[in-house]
């Protein structure tokens, strides 16, 4: 009887496992909610996976492939653009100034020429010749600015205002007085390796007084010759915004040059009068 009696309250306790039951389906919706934790982490590993491979691929294509390196399929004649939606043939007349920024993209393949200084390399030849047959001719040439990265000129720039601003102009003043002398950065020829500077051995200061060498007298009569004007002529400065600067050369191809030359004008005026 004691035996029976223990089994029956045994049976009796037995419905316990219910509960353990209970912990079961517990168990199994943890599983469940587990696998779905599990799917869905692999879903977004996936999604981020899409996504960087995305990325790089719109970077390869923005940044790799779209640039063209302006110059890099250029031959000495002006094959190929450089810059500024020029045409082809006439990447010699890009036009940079106050209101015609460089592009952003814009690159140079740079050619040593005089004294270590260096310009576009498709016009390193008649810069060369250029020296060379004035010197037969007993003048001398001596370039003394060439090709100046933006940064470069945005040194030259900064010591101009801060020289008006030492002598007492605001700093509003001293910006637009800067800007008549030296071009603000990327705004400038001399970063497209299409300009120099040009003085003599013998009077290497940059004002109108070189205008009265024989190095000036020279140039002004050959200089297009070798596709080089002077760039910021006496009585244009409300066109170019640059004061007179006989000095200042740009390489336009002696073609241009010597239609620019004849007609007297400014390349702004040439560029108005002979579109592109």
């Amino acid at each position: 009887m004691k035996s029976r009696a223990k089994q029956g309250i045994d049976s009796q306790a037995r419905p316990v496992t219910g509960y353990e039951s209970g912990d079961g389906q517990r168990s199994r919706s943890v599983r469940r909610r587990s696998r779905r934790r599990i799917r869905k982490k692999r879903f977004y590993f996936f999604l981020v996976g899409i996504l960087a491979v995305a990325a790089f691929f719109a970077f390869f294509f923005t940044d790799i492939l779209l640039p063209i390196r302006i110059n890099e399929l250029a031959d000495k004649d002006g094959k190929k653009s450089g810059g500024n939606d020029m045409s082809d043939r006439d990447w010699q007349l890009l036009l940079v100034n106050s209101s015609h920024p460089l592009d952003k993209d814009y690159s140079v393949r740079l050619k040593t020429v005089q004294n270590n200084h260096q310009v576009d390399e498709r016009i390193a030849g008649f810069v060369t010749d250029m020296i060379e047959d004035a010197d037969s001719d007993g003048v001398s040439l001596l370039i003394c600015s060439s090709y100046r990265s933006v940064s470069r000129q945005q040194e030259l720039f900064d010591d101009e205002v801060n020289k008006y601003v030492s002598a007492g102009r605001s700093m509003d003043e001293a910006l637009a007085e800067a800007a008549y002398g030296v071009a603000v950065p990327g705004y400038s020829e001399h970063n497209t390796g299409l300009a120099l500077d040009i003085v003599s051995p013998d009077y290497q200061i940059l004002d109108s007084g070189f205008e009265n060498t024989d190095a000036f007298q020279w140039l002004s009569e050959n200089a297009y010759k070798y596709g080089f004007v002077l760039r910021y002529l006496k009585d244009k400065t409300d066109i170019t915004k640059i004061k007179y600067e006989p000095w200042h050369y740009r390489f336009v191809g002696s073609e241009h040059a010597e239609k620019i030359k004849e007609a007297g004008i400014c390349l702004e005026e040439y560029l108005e009068k002979y579109p592109k």
